[in-house]
């Protein structure tokens, strides 16, 4: 699911926009587009998860044949021409870009569900999120490599290595890895059935369905205040944060290392590893005093921790120490963390409560309409970073002489974006009231 969410944007800048050296803003429509196509059918697939019906359960058919259109369009999507021109490479890129994120819509929204339905213990929902998150991290701690995996010599041409790679992971990482819950886990719909028919003696009838609309669930999942502030912390978090942060690839490439693409991979994949090690020490202890604490507090203290952390980007990008970078691990580690163990955790307490009020179960399309949110912010992040880039001056073709007032930019809005947006997430926190 790591590598459904973020496979594309960490193949497709080094390689659609560093390498074929595509206009940064075009690309972003590039990818940001067919994830809000994707994000328009979200709801109406949460929807049709939860009120289908098969002798395999709700969830897992959707989950096995979506892992294996979601592989196939990821690994064709790295398949373009070189002589095409840019255009024609833009819009291939879109096509297959735009297959594979309506596939693995298929794909998470009812394997989250499933993550959700495994327990209705808040406690245990904590350690479960605190559990997936140890192989987010993991994921996070080799993607970044993927890319300088492409590069290596035994690849005849970077064409080569990247259609290699590309292939490797739709296929194992995304298809094979993906399908597993749909062999494995149990949904227990028998068990599903007494807690929803408890007044009948009868175990043979269905998991009560939603007979509501798709409309009509919608609005009154979204006429949840406690949801709404959920989504809107995720809206700056997974936008505004995620944008800001977006910049060090870029500062990494052209401010530490002068242009050079290799070593600035290399030691952006040094970054990401040093993130995902953070990460996973961080989850272990996230999970633990969001136990002991609440969850609403423990988020409030890694918020503070990021405003830190945002301050102190300024001083560790520096030219003269390049792995000095590394340190940004430390502090904005845990925030990450932090945004896949408790409110995804949050949400399926929400869940509960929702279906206590109206007897139905609907974790579709609260799953839903969050991967729409943070689709919808990821795409964002995607469109501003793009066309930042083109405002501030950047351009590709220059490598290694972009203008002092661009590279300052950047690091202006890597400092003070992660800063304002957690301090706005900490103002939110103060109205959030779920007591779970």
């Amino acid at each position: 699911m790591f590598f459904a969410n973020q496979g594309i944007g960490i193949l497709a800048i080094p390689f659609y926009q560093m390498t074929l050296a595509i206009d940064p803003f075009l690309l972003s429509l590039a990818m940001t587009l067919p994830v809000l196509i994707a994000s328009f059918i979200g709801p109406w697939v949460g929807h049709l998860s939860d009120n289908f019906q098969s002798r395999y359960g709700r969830r897992r058919p959707f989950i096995f044949i979506a892992a294996w259109l979601s592989a196939v369009s990821f690994g064709l999507i790295w398949m373009v021409p070189q002589g095409w021109s840019q255009t024609a490479q833009l819009s291939y890129f879109f096509v297959f870009s735009a297959l594979f994120n309506i596939f693995s819509t298929f794909l998470i929204v009812p394997t989250t569900c499933l993550s959700y339905e495994i327990t209705s213990n808040p406690k245990q929902r904590t350690q479960i999120m605190g559990l997936t998150t140890y192989f987010l991290r993991f994921a996070s701690l080799i993607y970044h490599w993927i890319f300088p995996l492409s590069q290596l010599a035994i690849f005849s041409s970077i064409f080569v290595g990247i259609q290699f790679v590309g292939w490797g992971v739709g296929l194992f990482l995304i298809g094979l890895l993906g399908m597993l819950p749909a062999l494995f886990i149990n949904e227990n719909i028998k068990e599903k059935i007494k807690e929803s028919t408890a007044e009948s003696s009868q175990q043979s009838f269905p998991l009560q369905q939603n007979k509501t609309s798709l409309t009509t669930s919608v609005k009154a999942a979204l006429s949840y205040k406690p949801l709404l502030i959920l989504f809107l912390i995720c809206v700056m978090q997974v936008c505004g944060a995620a944008f800001a942060a977006s910049f060090d690839y870029y500062l990494i490439v052209y401010y530490l290392y002068d242009g050079d693409l290799t070593q600035g991979s290399i030691l952006k994949g040094g970054l990401s590893s040093a993130h995902a090690l953070f990460g996973i020490v961080s989850a272990a202890v996230i999970s633990y005093l969001a136990q002991k604490y609440g969850k609403k507090r423990v988020l409030n203290w890694v918020f503070m921790v990021t405003v830190l952390g945002g301050f102190a980007k300024w001083f560790i990008f520096n030219p003269n120490w390049p792995w000095l970078v590394l340190l940004d691990a430390v502090l904005c580690a845990p925030i990450w963390s932090a945004m896949t163990i408790i409110i995804p955790a949050m949400l399926a307490d929400l869940t509960d409560i929702d279906h206590q009020k109206t007897g139905l179960k609907r974790e579709g399309i609260f799953v839903a309409l969050y991967n729409w949110v943070n689709n919808f912010s990821g795409a964002g992040a995607l469109m501003l970073a793009g066309l930042s880039l083109n405002l501030i001056g950047f351009n590709a073709q220059f490598a290694e002489q972009q203008t002092e007032q661009s590279l300052l930019m950047m690091r202006l809005i890597l400092v003070f974006g992660t800063v304002i947006c957690a301090l706005v997430c900490l103002i939110l926190l103060r109205f959030l009231k779920i007591e779970r």
